[in-house]
């Protein structure tokens, strides 16, 4: 049966709010409309695909970003002509996407509402609660100038290079956004919106969160197959990022690549990357290597980041069960493969950087920058233990959850939890090893690695234990 995918609505709305003016709540209108818009050919191809979800249509939405950018720059072209090529995707798109599609944990076809349909709408509400209340406490602050000024350039030139839009005056390129994946995506928001982007900056977290709230609730639904263990991930991931440090955590610059990357992109990957281990097709993997070559350009060590707990997934998956090998080799060189793509592109300018291959007077720096969070001397140091509990009672309560793995061994999220955790604790708090990791990564990027220790999974595991 052929039906019209209701994703489609994305464009009306956006006509209707841009009717609206351009404050108060007109302006979240426009900001979630143009977002909506944004995300419709990603959601198209993964319709095509036969995927459900927010996880495929954000990965191929930044596909289908990225390859209308390489084409702009290209060209030299300005903004428009990017936005015409993300409409020309969707067109070609849209007829193999207008099909039935499955239900949410339900084997086979239909056309109505399965539970875990019913569970992610409501997620998705929460979110759109807490976007809410994220518009109160919005703040511009720090490197959100850096990158919105990059913003402004792709919105406004009209001929666009990289070198045009790069941030240094020399044309020289920051090697962990060389790349504007996540700026182009921006700056389309303000252009669809008709804002400034400024307003996408300050008040685009406030749009964000549902999404943010709905990939966390996809991951851990495909790791658990459980919607309400996906709940569970999402209330231990908003209370480690959102609200543990008060006024909104790391969520208010959720607009920005890095908490974008972290608080969009991992989740999304994580979702495809599990749901193609359980169910593996040739749709989630190359869906899951959009998200990592998409991830791999918005913030690429954040691509080897992830990488490390799932390796470890990997390795404590094959001694614990001794199953599942083909898929989860098969994941990580989707993970492997456009992140040595993206890197290897990267390589001439991340030599050219200090910070690459640090000098001791560079450590020596390090832990001026970051008191209290290196650990150790210029030769032999490692990240501060106190690192893995600075976001309060949950983070300490997923420690503590880590063990009780052990009791559901044989299942999915025991995997991820001790092998993820214990490959991390091995790269940050080994003092021979984590200089080599430093050396890799830089020292500011490494000791960030503490954060992608899977704890939320822990917690949401502990308790389906208890």
């Amino acid at each position: 049966m052929r039906r019209v995918p209701l994703v489609l609505l994305a464009v009306p709305a956006l006509a209707l709010a841009r009717l609206l003016p351009a404050d108060g709540a007109g302006l979240e209108l426009r900001l979630g409309a143009a977002c909506a818009c944004l995300l419709l050919p990603g959601a198209l191809i993964s319709r095509a695909l036969r995927l459900r979800g927010f996880a495929p249509a954000l990965a191929w939405a930044l596909a289908a970003l990225l390859f209308a950018l390489a084409i702009t720059f290209a060209v030299h072209s300005s903004l428009w002509l990017t936005l015409a090529i993300m409409g020309a995707v969707g067109v070609v798109a849209l007829p193999f996407a207008v099909r039935d599609m499955p239900r949410d944990g339900v084997h086979g076809h239909g056309s109505g509402p399965g539970r875990g349909d019913l569970v992610k709408l409501a997620v998705v509400a929460a979110g759109v609660a807490f976007g809410i209340a994220l518009w109160f406490v919005a703040v511009l602050d720090g490197d959100a100038f850096f990158h919105l000024a990059r913003v402004r350039k792709l919105e406004v030139f009209g001929s666009l290079s990289l070198r045009n839009v790069g941030e240094f005056k020399d044309a020289s390129l920051h090697p962990g956004y060389a790349f504007p994946l996540w700026h182009g995506f921006l700056a389309l928001i303000a252009r669809l919106a008709d804002v400034d982007p400024i307003a996408v900056g300050r008040n685009g977290p406030t749009v964000l969160a549902p999404l943010s709230f709905a990939l966390f609730y996809e991951a851990g639904a495909a790791l658990f197959r459980s919607a309400w263990a996906g709940v569970a991930v999402v209330i231990a991931q908003i209370s480690l990022t959102g609200i543990a440090a008060g006024h909104g955590g790391s969520f208010t610059s959720l607009a920005l690549p890095a908490t974008a990357a972290r608080q969009l992109l991992v989740p999304a990957l994580l979702a495809l990357f599990f749901t193609h281990v359980r169910r593996p097709s040739h749709g989630l993997l190359l869906s899951t290597a959009a998200a990592a070559g998409g991830l791999a350009l918005v913030h690429p060590t954040y691509a080897l980041f992830v990488g490390v707990p799932l390796v470890g997934f990997a390795i404590a998956r094959a001694l614990l069960v001794r199953g599942e090998l083909a898929p989860v080799l098969t994941g990580l060189a989707a993970l492997a493969v456009p992140t040595a793509l993206a890197l290897a592109w990267l390589r001439p300018v991340v030599e050219a950087t200090t910070v690459h291959n640090p000098s001791g007077e560079e450590v020596r720096r390090a832990f001026a920058q970051y008191p209290g969070q290196l650990a150790g001397t210029t030769d032999r140091y490692h990240v501060a233990e106190r690192l893995f509990t600075r976001s309060g009672a949950v983070a300490i309560a997923g420690l503590v959850c880590v063990p009780l793995a052990l009791f559901a061994a044989r299942r999915r999220w025991a995997a991820w939890v001790l092998g993820g955790t214990l490959a991390i604790f091995a790269l940050t708090l080994v003092p021979f090893v984590f200089p080599h990791f430093a050396d890799a990564v830089s020292i500011s990027q490494g000791r960030r690695l503490v954060g992608f220790v899977p704890l939320a999974y822990a917690v949401a595991g502990g308790a389906t234990v208890l």
